[in-house]
């Protein structure tokens, strides 16, 4: 595994924004029969998040293009990396990385509670590689950029704090790909 490159990330960008909706749907198909706990994580647990926020329509609208974003993010992966292991291969994987989230998440959780000057530093912690990790700082960058775009574009007013969630989840999309492709951080 290596982080992308530019010409290496458009290319796999552009190709996952040309799949059609059948192709589209066999890749998801696969996708949750590969890594069925995975898959539930990145297209019902997170969107509700952001849907569960307020019942104005426009977050479900982010919620949806979060999904998206979501499948972007796979069919990348999937072209650049290859097949991905599957469930059967290592049944507590998505167990242990939603340990190991809870575990990063939490203090930034509980981040109204303490300093600014603290939280701030937890949040420069959480998104700073761990020991052994690299981050794909492109495609995290085209995530962003795309939530920016998506709520400029839409003309719907949204908390600052939910665009911040949105991106936030996108990061530990990409963190969850990054460890499920590289072995040695799966545990």
């Amino acid at each position: 595994m290596h982080e992308l490159v530019e010409r290496e990330l458009y290319e796999a960008l552009e190709y996952a924004r040309s799949i059609d909706q059948e192709k589209g749907k066999h890749i998801l198909i696969q996708f949750e029969i590969d890594q069925p706990l995975f898959s539930q994580t990145l297209f019902n647990v997170f969107p509700s998040i952001i849907d569960n926020q307020s019942s104005e329509p426009q977050y479900q609208n982010l919620a949806q293009f979060l999904a998206d974003l979501a499948f972007d993010v796979l069919c990348v992966y999937q072209k650049v990396f290859g097949k991905m292991p599957t469930f059967d291969n290592d049944p507590t994987w998505m167990e242990r990385q939603a340990m190991l989230l809870d575990k990063e998440l939490a203090p930034l959780l509980e981040s109204n509670h303490v300093s600014e000057k603290a939280a701030k530093k937890m949040r420069e912690d959480f998104f700073k590689p761990k020991e052994g990790e690299f981050i794909q700082t492109g495609l995290v960058q085209f995530m962003n950029m795309s939530i920016d775009d998506f709520v400029k574009e839409s003309g719907d007013t949204y908390h600052e704090s939910i665009i911040d969630l949105a991106k936030t989840m996108l990061f530990v999309i990409v963190r969850l790909f990054n460890n499920l492709y590289t072995p040695e951080t799966q545990h």
